[in-house]
């Protein structure tokens, strides 16, 4: 089966991918892994369908509607090459990311077509199944926007004590610590991030009680904000305000490191996020942090596992 082939690099991914064919193979042999074509229009749920002599196009013997391996996803009704989405999952899970300028170079597309397919490829990367942190879980947030040093005077926004920020967007994060499992083996760390409007004590909360099994031991920076956390969670803290950042096992060194990687990949690729778009570009680098072990085929494959989801651009602009 084609979808058994292996690819590492980008030549590779030409080589193996050749024609519009090939690539529907590997996406219909990654979705449909059991061999068994299911149908995927909402209400029927059918899993026996016709195969057109193209070896692309499907036609449920229940519905009679055609599909291909892309309807469904984030791909469907996509004018564009499948070797170009696939090249643009490869050039996006590098490290600190691409532009939607190179990436319009890399693949002969407009710099516009470019950030729709890395905006509809990043909404795939956070589109994982809900599944609960528990255990060590350090949490803390960061603030995106530009330093007020660096604008001009008129612009330069006066901040007040605390952690307001009126023009910047703040991002919270909670990560389970690596850990090892009964067997033994190595269950690396895993972090869940969203962008948020405020960082109050309700909005944290709410966040922490969804994302995070009761009764893991919590660790933060002292935030007042995480006390309240007291009532449900285990809560250690080390106050960096009065210059400690360590104490025995209490620390948030680990997660500061997931932040470090965010805004280096901000700072260096894309300068400037929006906050109506900044969650996106957050849930792409929590993708990357939690699939940092696997190699470019694994993680490609796992985009694929979570790409049925579709956002229309007229969506993606609205207000």
């Amino acid at each position: 089966m084609l979808g058994k082939k292996q690819f590492k690099t980008i030549i590779d991914l030409v080589r193996v991918f050749p024609d519009e064919h090939s690539c529907h193979q590997y996406l219909a042999s990654q979705r449909w892994d059991d061999g068994v074509i299911e149908c995927p229009f909402d209400g029927c749920g059918s899993d026996r369908a016709y195969v057109f002599a193209d070896g692309i196009r499907y036609k449920c013997c229940k519905c009679k509607r055609k599909f291909t391996a892309k309807t469904g996803t984030f791909m469907e009704a996509s004018k564009l090459p499948t070797i170009k989405w696939l090249m643009a999952m490869y050039l996006v899970l590098h490290k600190k990311g691409v532009s939607s300028i190179q990436l319009g170079k890399d693949i002969g597309v407009t710099q516009k077509t470019a950030w729709f397919v890395l905006q509809r490829v990043r909404w795939a990367l956070g589109n994982e199944s809900e599944e609960m942190l528990e255990g060590t879980v350090e949490i803390d947030e960061t603030f995106v926007g530009g330093k007020s040093r660096f604008k001009h005077k008129n612009k330069r926004v006066k901040y007040n004590p605390g952690r307001e920020w009126p023009d910047k967007t703040p991002v919270f994060g909670m990560l389970r610590r690596s850990e090892y499992d009964k067997m033994g083996n190595l269950v690396p760390a895993r972090v869940k991030a969203l962008a948020m409007h405020n960082v109050q004590m309700l909005t944290i909360t709410k966040a922490v009680r969804k994302h995070v099994k009761i009764g893991s031991h919590l660790m933060g920076d002292g935030f007042i904000a995480y006390r309240v956390l007291e009532n449900q969670f285990k809560l250690s803290s080390v106050d960096h305000s009065t210059g400690f950042y360590v104490d025995g096992d209490s620390h948030t060194n680990t997660i500061e490191g997931f932040w470090s990687q965010f805004k280096k990949g901000i700072c260096a690729i894309y300068h400037k996020t929006t906050r109506k778009h900044l969650n996106k570009y957050v849930q792409e680098f929590a993708f990357k942090y939690n699939y940092r072990n696997l190699g470019a085929q694994q993680q490609i494959e796992q985009v694929i596992v979570q790409m049925n989801c579709r956002l229309k651009y007229k969506d993606l602009i609205a207000a």
